[in-house]
């Protein structure tokens, strides 16, 4: 990454820093069992839309700002031996997925989805098991041939518990992945789709692949 404008040095942090342990996460990677940390970086021209949709990124002045924040972090994680990997993010999918998975965009999900989409991006291409929430049950429950069958949400949660166990016993990968069952609806009715369970778990795949599309 750059240095700022100037020659001003980028900031750098350390890992006893207080403010590191909650902004910063890290992972094993279960094909090295290193420690690493996944930092997301969006593209100048997103930047500012950015920082009107993710809150606490309006505190940096501009992009060359949260560069060098980026880069302190880099460097203090790198310093305390922990692997850091930088992953584009779009956006448009972190949105969605914020959406898909009701959760409040911020500087720290932007890295959560980046690792996301570090580890799924690696082959081989899983294939995506919708997750449906207890109230897109009870909503849609009656009208969708997938959940008709089951008379409660626990039957469908422990029926859907047994399809992964049996994906993952044939060496399939799989991603478990929340769907909104009224976006599902709404894409069958366009494609005059049915509504069964492998339409719901194709329904799910595309949605991935929109998600962790480069």
């Amino acid at each position: 990454m750059s240095s700022a404008p100037g020659g001003r040095r980028p900031r750098t942090v350390n890992m006893s820093d207080a403010g590191l342990e909650p902004r910063i996460s890290t992972v094993v990677d279960p094909q090295t069992r290193a420690h690493l940390a996944v930092l997301a970086l969006t593209s100048e021209e997103e930047f500012a839309w950015a920082q009107v949709a993710i809150s606490d990124l309006s505190l940096y002045q501009g992009y060359q700002d949260w560069l060098d924040s980026r880069e302190g972090f880099q460097i203090g994680l790198s310093m305390a031996g922990v692997g850091v990997r930088m992953v584009r993010v779009q956006l448009t999918p972190f949105l969605a997925w914020c959406r898909l998975t009701r959760t409040q965009p911020s500087e720290r999900a932007l890295d959560a989805f980046a690792t996301m989409l570090f580890f799924l991006r690696r082959p081989p291409a899983p294939a995506a098991l919708a997750v449906v929430r207890r109230d897109d049950f009870d909503a849609h429950g009656q009208t969708i041939e997938a959940l008709a069958s089951h008379s409660n949400f626990e039957s469908w949660r422990r029926h859907r518990a047994r399809v992964q166990e049996d994906a993952a016993g044939l060496g399939l990968r799989v991603e478990p992945l929340a769907i909104h069952l009224g976006d599902f609806l709404d894409w069958g009715k366009c494609l005059g789709e049915e509504t069964s369970e492998a339409k719901l778990d194709l329904y799910a795949s595309l949605v991935l692949e929109f998600l962790t599309d480069p």
